[in-house]
């Protein structure tokens, strides 16, 4: 079996949890997921299954799409509703005033990661060492918010917001950041992923239903995931030059340097290569060679 499945993580479980439960249905070691999901956040969890493992960096570096609840007026030490509140203050604003500071984080900005993260430091993730009370700096990283939308706002400082982002964003930072920038506090109090890359929350299956029968019919195939990036089709020649390493010249068409997928004329995805400045594709992830279009196990 190789390919992506699209689960709907369940709330309060983490996202390993969700790997170690496939891989005990499916007796099968070579399963991940690409991006993690807080054991808070619902959503898109798209987990890789053998052969599909090479290319989870590409999948988690696509787009997210994110659907948070926000209550204005308290902050707690997680960044969401389940943490300890350790700030309250009254907010006062209009929903004009929202849609304003929700516009101004619209673009490229810096955001520092909460302590209460899956992000490793010293080899720990920083939640481990924020429940041991140790509060560790944290270097700022630059992300990408694409489009902010509000779905509702309600009299008593409830807010329902649409985020559009790139990799690395969290959510309850950015919700902080909001909260701060009207004069108050604010927590999360659900989120949910509702998309990756093209793939939303209508293609997904609740993982305590999977068996492996499911699983085998809910397979996609591992371009599937990866249809954002460029396609080349290259000659059986060519083909067999990519697998032994080695570069080939692609003049069809005037493509963009980057990333591609490379498929064979017969139809066949091959893997990942790398387009230069002079137009030679080079091998960068590949599937095994006996492994087939159809990625059927």
């Amino acid at each position: 079996m190789n390919g992506f499945l699209l689960i709907d993580k369940p709330s309060g479980i983490s996202s390993s949890s969700c790997v170690y439960s496939l891989r005990k249905l499916l007796n099968k070691k070579k399963i991940g997921h690409c991006g993690t999901l807080d054991p808070l956040a619902t959503g898109v969890l798209p987990i890789c299954i053998g052969e599909a493992t090479k290319f989870s960096n590409y999948v988690s570096d696509q787009t997210k799409e994110y659907r948070s609840t926000i209550k204005f007026g308290i902050e707690t030490d997680t960044g969401d509703i389940f943490g300890k509140e350790i700030s309250r203050k009254e907010p006062v604003f209009s929903e004009n005033d929202l849609r304003f500071a929700l516009e101004q984080q619209i673009g490229t900005i810096e955001q520092t990661p909460p302590m209460y993260s899956a992000l490793k430091v010293n080899g720990k993730p920083l939640y481990y060492w924020a429940r041991r009370g140790i509060y560790l700096k944290r270097n700022p990283r630059i992300i990408v918010i694409d489009n902010i939308e509000l779905l509702s706002f309600e009299a008593s400082y409830r807010a329902t917001i649409k985020v559009s982002c790139t990799k690395g964003t969290y959510i309850r930072s950015l919700v902080k950041v909001i909260g701060r920038s009207l004069g108050t506090n604010a927590t999360v109090m659900d989120l949910r992923r509702t998309k990756v890359g093209s793939f939303s929350e209508n293609d997904l299956y609740k993982l305590g239903k999977l068996d492996i029968l499911s699983c085998k019919e809910a397979i996609i195939d591992c371009d599937s995931m990866l249809e954002d990036l460029p396609k080349v089709t290259l000659n059986i020649l060519e083909v067999k030059k990519i697998r032994n390493g080695q570069q080939v010249d692609y003049n069809a068409g005037q493509e963009k340097e980057g990333i591609v997928r490379i498929y064979e004329e017969k139809g066949s995805f091959i893997g990942l290569g790398n387009i230069d400045s002079s137009m030679q594709v080079s091998p960068v992830r590949l599937l095994s060679a006996q492994v087939n279009s159809t990625l059927s196990s």
